[in-house]
């Protein structure tokens, strides 16, 4: 949901964006714009064809959705989803991917149409924001994309010990990993999310989460210059549903504390677009 409401911001604010999912094994940002079922292409048949050999790439067209955006906002987004999920055709492609194409190895095919298809991304659409949605956790794949691919990392967390461990586990790996000859060190964000009280800490959570932000990249206090702790509250006016903030379904989210609290971490996230704005 933060990807896509930051998509959805992006290019309410005149940019150009492109969403990828790259959460293989629990696709669903397709769900978060609206799409029951996403189309036949997507990033894993996009990847399948790309890193067998083809003497073409194939068109962009097949494998991403066009995204309405607001005429008058002047931006525009792209999605490319996992793929046909939930079918049994995305799982079989998904299979042959990790079986054949060793997207985990660094010389292997399936990393090299990885790259292709980003260097690509960047020639033909010229995206201002190129956005993924990683999978969750310490995972091969995971640790390959937020590594090689992103500028800034965010990472979620909920206020229990086990997600604040497992949260430090990943931002120290992302501190410490090798990067690329021509990349900057990894920016990295931590987001504690569905907030629904005040959050009361003991001492050692309170411990992790002191060592959290000193590893933070996220914004800084004007006064103190001290990390903030970025928030985004559970909304219980819509319960389990998922609804994109300021959405013509969410009537009335603008004026939600979520909404304020995504505007404050899209400031921060993007400097100069503004720190309010309608998503």
């Amino acid at each position: 949901m933060l990807l896509a409401n930051a998509a959805r911001y992006l290019a309410n604010c005149g940019k150009g964006v492109v969403a990828l999912d790259f959460d293989f094994e629990a696709p669903g940002l397709h769900y978060k714009f609206g799409a029951s079922q996403a189309s036949a292409g997507g990033a894993v048949p996009y990847l399948v064809a790309t890193a067998e050999g083809s003497t073409s790439a194939p068109p962009f067209e097949e494998h991403m959705i066009s995204v309405p955006v607001p005429q008058e906002a002047g931006g525009w987004l792209r999605l490319m989803p996992a793929g046909p999920a939930p079918s049994k055709a995305y799982w079989r492609a998904l299979k042959e991917l990790g079986e054949k194409l060793q997207l985990t190895d660094l010389s292997g095919r399936g990393f090299m149409a990885m790259l292709d298809l980003q260097a690509r991304i960047e020639d033909e659409l010229k995206p201002d924001y190129l956005l993924i949605d990683a999978r969750t956790g310490v995972t091969d794949f995971g640790g390959l994309v937020t590594t090689v691919f992103a500028d800034t990392v965010v990472c979620m967390l909920v206020a229990n010990q086990e997600s604040l461990d497992g949260t430090l586990v990943v931002v120290d790996a992302l501190k410490s990993v090798p990067r690329l000859a021509n990349q900057k060190p990894i920016r990295v964000v931590p987001v504690v999310s569905r907030k629904t009280e005040k959050l009361s800490v003991d001492v050692r959570f309170e411990s992790g989460l002191k060592r959290l932000l000193e590893l933070s990249d996220g914004p800084r206090s004007r006064d103190l210059n001290m990390p903030l702790l970025l928030i985004l509250p559970h909304d219980d006016p819509y319960g389990a549903s998922e609804w994109l903030v300021g959405s013509e379904e969410a009537k009335g989210s603008l004026f939600a504390p979520l909404y304020k609290a995504y505007m404050t971490l899209f400031a921060g996230l993007f400097p100069g677009l503004g720190p309010y704005g309608r998503l």
